[in-house]
Order: C-alpha cells, then sequence, then structure tokens
C-alpha cells in the first residue's frame, strides 16, 4: 500500500485524484445519512401543546385573527374624557394605529351618558372633568364609572404630578397613566386591558 502512494503521489492530489477522494467521501456520509434517518423514522410523531392561562385566546385564534389585534382594533370602543379634548392628539394617534372607535368628549354630566355606556375603556383626566357631578373632578368621575360599570376598563391619567396620591379611585380603577406618555405606552396599555 505504502508503495502504491509512493507511485501514484502526483495522481492522487492532482485534479482527478482529489476529486475522485470527494467523491468517495461524499458517498460515505450519505449512506451514513440514510441510515439515521431510517433509524428516526417514527420519532418525531408527538407534538407538545403549552397552554398559557395569561391570555384569553389561544395561539391558534390568535393566528386566525392576525395575532388577536385586528379583531381587538375593530371592535373595541375607547373614549378619553378631558376638557383640552381637542389640543390632545392621542385620539387622532390611535386611529392613525388602527383603533378605529376611539372617540372624546369634553366632559361627563350624567354616569348614563350614552359614550360611557358604549365604551369600553375610558380615560379620565384628573382635572377638568366631572366637576358638575365631583368635588374632586376626574376622581370621582372615574370611581363613580368603575362603580356604574364594573366591566368597563377605567383608566385615570394627568399631567399634573401632584395630588391626593392615597385617592380610593386610585386603587378603583384598571390603571393610571401619566398623558405625557409617549403613544407606544398607551397603546400597550390599552392592548393590556384588552386582553
Amino acid at each position: 500500500m505504502i508503495e502504491f502512494l509512493k507511485n501514484n503521489y502526483e495522481w492522487l492530489f492532482g485534479g482527478i485524484g482529489v476529486t475522485a477522494l470527494f467523491f468517495i467521501i461524499d458517498k460515505f456520509v450519505q449512506k451514513k445519512n440514510s441510515d439515521s434517518k431510517k433509524d428516526n423514522k417514527n420519532v418525531n410523531k408527538n407534538s407538545i401543546t403549552i397552554h398559557n392561562n395569561l391570555t384569553s385566546q389561544s395561539s391558534d385564534e390568535k393566528q386566525k385573527n392576525g395575532n388577536g389585534n385586528n379583531e381587538s382594533k375593530n371592535n373595541t370602543r375607547i373614549l378619553f374624557v378631558d376638557d383640552e379634548h381637542t389640543k390632545f392628539k392621542m385620539v387622532s394617534i390611535l386611529k392613525k394605529a388602527g383603533w378605529k372607535n376611539t372617540k372624546s368628549t369634553k366632559d361627563i354630566t350624567d354616569l348614563d351618558d350614552y359614550k360611557a355606556k358604549e365604551a369600553d375603556i375610558i380615560f379620565v383626566d384628573i382635572n377638568g372633568v366631572g366637576k358638575t357631578l365631583f368635588e374632586d373632578q376626574g376622581l370621582g368621575l372615574a370611581s363613580a364609572l368603575k362603580k356604574k360599570y364594573p366591566e368597563k376598563k377605567i383608566v385615570i391619567y394627568s399631567s399634573e404630578t401632584k395630588g391626593d396620591r392615597f385617592h380610593r379611585a386610585l386603587r378603583e380603577v384598571d390603571d393610571c397613566l401619566s398623558k405625557d406618555a409617549e403613544p407606544y405606552q398607551f397603546v400597550n396599555l390599552i392592548e393590556t386591558l384588552c386582553q
């Protein structure tokens, strides 16, 4: 064998020899892979289902509905109660983001107001709203709305940093947010409340 290698050294490591060597190695590797595929043919017949109790839709339903967002965006009615509603641009930002049923009103002077009745999520500004009904304005309005409509999501928001941090309304509502928060924070909160 050594004599054969010495005599055919140039041929073995020349173009034809290297090609022949790779052809032999390739055939050997293919045979080995096909043998291992035959051995593993029945390995992957079981599936695992993972249940996540944190969401209300299964992953199959979310895929059908476009991750659940499109249906939520089309069906969720959002109301902003803000005395400066014409200056506050969040409604137009949310509409551009696909939340079509987003509206605003200057105030709610009656808890049976149709705007409050039809909304799923109500954002209530702390100052300047609810004055006719409550001494503590938006906090009183938010608290009363939550008591009257416990199934609705009520969010208090304000640009004020001062105030009664122990007001009962802060514990009764579903969440609080700064009026100066970034639009993505409003969107994230709405998506969380829609789950």
